[in-house]
């Protein structure tokens, strides 16, 4: 295996490597680029809560940025990230954290870039100041218990296939999408990830609709895979959580790769085992907190199955996370990995809650599943690429 050179890593991290480490009557300024050609990427919502929101964009320059963001449209209000007392900026990936939200509250708000043409020591220059369409996300809120949550896996940056089921979702509104695993299919370059996610964003409107994108084993590998979460913002500290929305508990946990940590192909340099131990203990704490017991409705999703025959030959998960698992209490659990639609019943392989395995990344065997609460119901449908429903029950 080749080394990645210490430039790429600077690049893929969101920072510029030339932009540091020169004396400042070397470093010329950057000619400003177009206003047309500063975004890269749409603005994308992560990490939803009902008191904040993140939002996310890319440019093509380095620059300094900030969001705009008020519950009127024409009174809106800058809130920038700062880091140790210093601005974020002079990169391309930018995470603004919004916080203090009221929740159950309409936010306007609009991501704003300038060009840093030149980062000295004692001087700075910068472009014009380029913003994004006016957009508009809603927090959650407790006393509302309806949503639609729309779960996707194994895409395999498939990208016209993703729009084509969100097509199959017609005019149906929702609240989240989730990505439960292989939506990206081992990045080994930062272009790749972001075309996709690019592509993402535009089919299910990530400016106004917030997401959560969980690992499959495939985000797991290729060069880019060890930054990945440098694109993204996990919905939690971790790549497994849990939080609350409409009265439902979602737990998502991260099973890692599909084969031991010995493998020849992954050089030593993956500790899988530690890290489903470690999230035996959080599914320890989280089964038994306030947040969970409290929950009139609770959902599990990670994209390994744990459960049924096709998972066998290697299922550490289900050994470490079965004695937390079997007296929980979910409603369902949503998983993928296996490339096609299944449903295993309560009770038929030591599972204690109806188990929902999605498709793949091919027209015969993808689907998307359409998670629906009203009041006190909760509906799951699994709608396959071809438009047939195959499931639609009440959980």
């Amino acid at each position: 295996m080749k080394a990645i050179p210490l430039f790429l890593l600077f690049s893929l991290s969101g920072f510029v490597y030339g932009s540091c480490g020169e004396k400042e009557s070397a470093m010329p300024p950057t000619p400003p680029a177009a206003a047309g050609e500063v975004f890269r990427t749409p603005a994308y919502l992560q990490n939803p809560a009902a008191d904040a929101m993140t939002v996310m964009w890319i440019t093509n320059v380095p620059c300094r940025s900030w969001v705009e963001v008020g519950t009127e449209p024409d009174r809106l209000q800058p809130v920038r990230c700062y880091d140790e007392g210093m601005m974020v900026a002079n990169r391309t990936i930018n995470k603004i954290r919004l916080e203090d939200l009221r929740p159950g509250t309409k936010y306007y708000y609009r991501a704003c870039s300038q060009q840093i043409l030149h980062y000295g020591s004692y001087k700075k220059e910068f472009g014009d100041t380029v913003r994004m369409p006016l957009a508009s996300f809603t927090t959650w809120d407790e006393r509302d218990q309806d949503y639609t949550v729309l779960v996707f896996n194994d895409v395999h940056k498939k990208t016209e296939l993703f729009g084509h089921l969100m097509s199959l979702v017609g005019n149906e509104p929702y609240d989240l999408v989730i990505f439960n695993g292989d939506c990206f299919d081992d990045p080994e370059k930062e272009s790749e990830i972001v075309e996709v996610l690019t592509e993402y964003c535009k089919s299910y409107g990530s400016d106004c609709i917030p997401s959560v994108f969980m690992r499959g084993n495939h985000e797991i590998r290729g060069a880019c895979s060890v930054v990945l979460w440098n694109y993204l913002s996990k919905a939690g500290e971790h790549s497994y959580t849990a939080f609350t929305m409409g009265g439902t508990r979602f737990v998502l946990l991260d099973c890692g790769e599909d084969k031991p940590d010995g493998t020849e192909v992954y050089y030593g340099m993956n500790d899988f085992t530690q890290y489903r131990k470690d999230q035996a203990q959080f599914l320890q704490t989280e089964l038994a907190g306030p947040e969970f017991t409290a929950a009139a409705r609770k959902v599990l999703i990670h994209h390994i199955p744990i459960y049924g025959n096709a998972v066998a030959k290697f299922n550490p998960c289900k050994e470490l996370w079965q004695p937390h698992l079997a007296a929980a209490g979910f409603d369902v659990s949503l998983n993928g990995h296996l490339h096609r639609y299944e449903l295993i019943e309560k009770g038929a392989s030591e599972n204690n809650f109806p188990v929902v395995i999605g498709g793949g990344y091919k027209e015969e065997n993808a689907t998307v599943m359409i998670l629906k609460k009203t009041g006190e119901r909760l509906n799951l449908r699994v709608v396959h690429a071809k438009g047939n429903t195959l499931l639609n029950r009440d959980l």
